[in-house]
């Protein structure tokens, strides 16, 4: 196989795996609606940060298993984290207003 041939199966499968990020970020995103539900229905908070605390230290734990630079896997969780607080705030605020 060509280098050129190479390279493009290489980023074939990229794609691929970005793309099935892309859909699990959609699986998680739909998750943290049914929290924000739950907690907006029983007057809970959204943040939690022994919760987000936890889920960091998994995190780091992974990046130091597969060998990821611990600055980029924070920054994933961080983007991953403010989205699901930013749902779960819709959702708490559009509950205050129907109540």
């Amino acid at each position: 196989m060509s280098e050129i041939g190479e390279i493009v199966d290489v980023r074939k499968q990229i794609e691929k795996i970005t793309l099935e990020i892309i859909r699990l970020c959609g699986e998680r995103v739909k998750l943290s609606r049914k929290i924000g539900e739950i907690k907006a229905s029983k007057g809970m908070p959204v943040e939690n940060m022994q919760v987000e605390q936890d889920l960091k230290d998994k995190v780091l734990k992974q990046c130091k298993t597969f060998g990821l630079n611990e600055k980029f896997c924070l920054k994933v969780l961080h983007v991953l984290v403010e989205e699901s607080k930013q749902v779960q705030r819709d959702l708490t605020r559009s509950h205050r207003e129907n109540v």
